[in-house]
């Protein structure tokens, strides 16, 4: 993706951040809080943005756990953010809260299926999750690992 497309996407998120939080969108503070994450120059100082505004957005418009696994965490390799997935759930794990979410939307998809697809969803964004942080890694896989009756 084009560096102009990729600020474009960035401000599109972080707009959106505003809007979840009842916030005043003020333009002229979006290029200093992008700056936080690096050089303005750099695409990776973008894409850190990005992963963090939309981690944000996800958490904070999260009103179901399942949903979360089967829609907003579920990235596929024909969509442009494939390669940023792992950042992405960087950024929401570092959320307070953010790790209880994934494994309640876990949990819930793996004793309760709706179909083999979802199922398959809820692995992959369990692999995710074990490439994390030991903490993060050892509490996840006990919960769902009990949840799934296998210790």
């Amino acid at each position: 993706m084009k560096l102009k497309d990729l600020k474009k996407r960035v401000y599109r998120v972080w707009e959106c951040l505003s809007d979840f939080n009842d916030a005043l969108i003020q333009p002229e503070n979006f290029k200093s809080e992008v700056r936080y994450f690096g050089d303005l120059r750099r695409q990776s100082t973008w894409q850190k943005a990005y992963c963090s505004f939309w981690a944000r957005n996800i958490f904070d418009s999260n009103t179901d756990n399942r949903s979360l696994i089967d829609l907003l965490l579920n990235y596929t390799p024909d969509e442009w953010d494939w390669e940023l997935r792992q950042e992405i759930l960087d950024e929401f794990l570092a959320i307070p809260g953010g790790l209880d979410c994934i494994i309640n939307g876990l949990e819930q998809i793996l004793q309760y299926p709706i179909n083999q697809e979802e199922k398959e969803i809820a692995h992959d964004v369990f692999k995710l999750v074990q490439e994390q942080s030991r903490i993060s890694r050892s509490i996840a896989i006990g919960s769902v690992e009990q949840s799934r009756g296998t210790n």
